[in-house]
């Protein structure tokens, strides 16, 4: 279980990290993500609820990095996964046409590849916390653990393109 916890430590950090990132990056990006807060919880208050999730996503990281903390970065990471699933799930049921601003700036609007995305992510943090809480296991070999440290890198980037990859299976029109 030891390489299947450096796999989902690198893939759940880092998608938390280059999400908070790309929402901070620029006030532009922050005040977008502030409007589709607002578009897909309208009856929250989109002023709060923006700089929580970011305050969220940073704490799931910062818990990540920690052998003390994992299992609360996984928890953190769930809950988090949990309720965006399910409010952009209730976007696409509605037919909105909000902009996915998960990672910063896009135009695309939510749907069905998004929840996709987030179910990957989703199974990636229940196997990193299983994997948390059974044990330390046995000895980690450097080679290996590199690749799954890469591993969750290169799935964690893939979720930058969620919108880009959904595209090549989209009918050519």
């Amino acid at each position: 279980m030891g390489y299947l916890l450096i796999c989902c430590r690198a893939l759940i950090g880092m998608v938390f990290l280059l999400s908070t990132a790309g929402k901070i990056r620029s006030r532009r990006n922050f005040s977008d993500f502030v409007t589709t807060a607002h578009e897909l919880a309208p009856r929250l208050p989109a002023r709060i609820v923006a700089p929580g999730v970011i305050a969220f996503e940073t704490a799931s990281v910062t818990l990540l990095i920690f052998d003390d903390t994992i299992v609360f970065g996984f928890l953190v990471s769930l809950g988090l996964l949990t309720a965006f699933t399910a409010v952009i799930g209730a976007a696409v049921a509605k037919g909105s046409e909000v902009a996915c601003r998960c990672f910063g700036a896009s135009a695309v609007p939510v749907g069905p590849a998004h929840l996709l995305r987030n179910a990957v992510l989703l199974v990636g943090a229940a196997a990193g916390l299983t994997a948390a809480l059974s044990g330390p296991g046995t000895s980690i070999e450097l080679k290996a653990a590199i690749t799954a440290l890469v591993a969750g890198a290169a799935i964690a980037c893939m979720t930058l393109y969620t919108d880009d990859i959904s595209q090549l299976f989209r009918p050519i029109e």
